[in-house]
């Protein structure tokens, strides 16, 4: 089959989305020699495009317009009983110009066509806490409720990271279980690739203002992320009167980096945290390799690749305890409520046992050796081999 791979570009700076994109993208181009498929890419945005040998969806505002102007006129169309005539986006003339088969939207990016697709999402939060501004306000909750609703009855496989998230996508949209494709987010390749070279030293840490034993938490700066817990972890380790922990905060500011400085100082913990905005991979390198622990304490799973980051790097994990966690992290974690700092000082205290400490870290590291970008790959393309004797039955 001729198979066109979607992939939405984020820079680095989104995060886990351009760790996940890039891991998928390299693995996919590694296999696709192997497969009896055919690939056609395309992207929208980022540091991929023609020189990658990628198609780039168009996406400036004239497109974004004209797009939108068609999936109104065609919405009339449908509410009115009609058959759909006129014009077609810019994709759907690009995949019938390549004679694709079939789509997979392999990153959170999907266009309409009328061709079978697989669907990939990450998480339908929306729906399970709608109370988190960055899914809810501003329309942003009618807007993915409208899209997701759309998407997923009509897609041929929606891929998942875990049974949590079938059973989510399931309840929610109402699609036979066995339409999910659960495959479990991979280790991302930078780690992979770093937990293999020499350690970075310290001192790219204290480089970086960081003196202290640290917590570290990379996590962009939305509500449901959850950093005000984690500064009642700090009053909590604090009372026993031993040396202070320090917390280490990295990520981009996504409304919310101002209200999180304010909570800080107001609980007088402005010399204990660092706020490092987006660092370089070499030193997010460093930080995992020199934690004391990665607290990972958002709301939101089912699946987070921070945890997948942190297991490579030899960096202990505490995590919260959401829907999907125990799936994804197994024995090589510990997990907490997200809203209970008394369990997760503890766990912080746990990690302090030398043997305990180091328990935790090889169970980690074979977990992040288990987790190929190549097997989440080779999942899709055994689908694809299965799903070809279906497509083959229309031109």
């Amino acid at each position: 089959m001729r198979v066109a791979a979607v992939f939405w570009g984020p820079q680095p700076g989104e995060g886990g989305a351009y760790t996940f994109a890039e891991s998928i993208l390299g693995a996919l181009r590694k296999l696709a020699a192997e497969s009896s498929h055919d690939f056609v890419y395309y992207v929208t945005e980022g540091p991929w495009g023609p020189s990658s040998g990628a198609l780039r969806i168009p996406g400036k505002r004239r497109d974004l317009y004209g797009r939108a102007a068609i999936y109104h006129a065609r919405d009339i169309l449908d509410r009115a009983g009609f058959r759909r005539r006129g014009p077609r986006t810019w994709f759907e003339r690009s995949l019938a110009e390549h004679e694709v088969d079939i789509v997979w939207f392999a990153t959170n990016y999907t266009e309409r066509c009328d061709l079978p697709f697989v669907l990939t999402i990450f998480d339908v939060e929306h729906v399970r806490q709608p109370w988190f501004p960055e899914v809810s306000a501003g329309g942003e909750w009618e807007r993915r409720h409208r899209h997701y609703s759309r998407h997923i009855p009509r897609a041929t496989r929606v891929i998942v990271p875990n049974e949590a998230g079938r059973e989510q996508i399931v309840h929610h949209f109402r699609i036979d279980p066995e339409r999910c494709l659960c495959l479990a987010h991979p280790t991302p390749t930078f780690a992979r690739e770093a937990a293999r070279s020499k350690r970075l030293p310290r001192s790219r840490v204290e480089a970086l203002g960081v003196r202290g034993q640290y917590l570290f938490y990379p996590a962009q700066f939305w509500a449901h992320k959850n950093h005000a817990t984690l500064f009642d972890v700090l009053a909590e380790l604090a009372h026993d009167g031993r040396e202070p922990y320090e917390l280490v905060l990295v990520g981009s500011d996504k409304g919310q980096l101002a209200y999180v400085r304010a909570l800080a100082r107001d609980a007088g913990l402005a010399e204990l945290v660092h706020f490092l905005g987006f660092v370089a991979t070499e030193d997010l390198v460093a930080l995992y390799q020199h934690a004391h622990a990665l607290t990972y304490v958002s709301f939101f799973g089912p699946e987070n690749l921070p945890p997948l980051e942190a297991f490579a790097l030899g960096c202990p994990v505490i995590a919260a305890d959401v829907a999907g966690a125990r799936e994804q992290l197994g024995d090589a974690a510990l997990l907490a409520p997200p809203t209970d700092p008394v369990r997760i000082a503890g766990a912080v205290r746990e990690l302090e046992e030398p043997a305990r400490r180091n328990e935790l870290t090889e169970r980690g590291r074979r977990r992040a050796d288990s987790l190929t970008p190549e097997a989440y790959v080779r999942g899709v393309l055994d689908f694809l081999d299965e799903f070809e004797h279906t497509r083959r039955n229309w031109a």
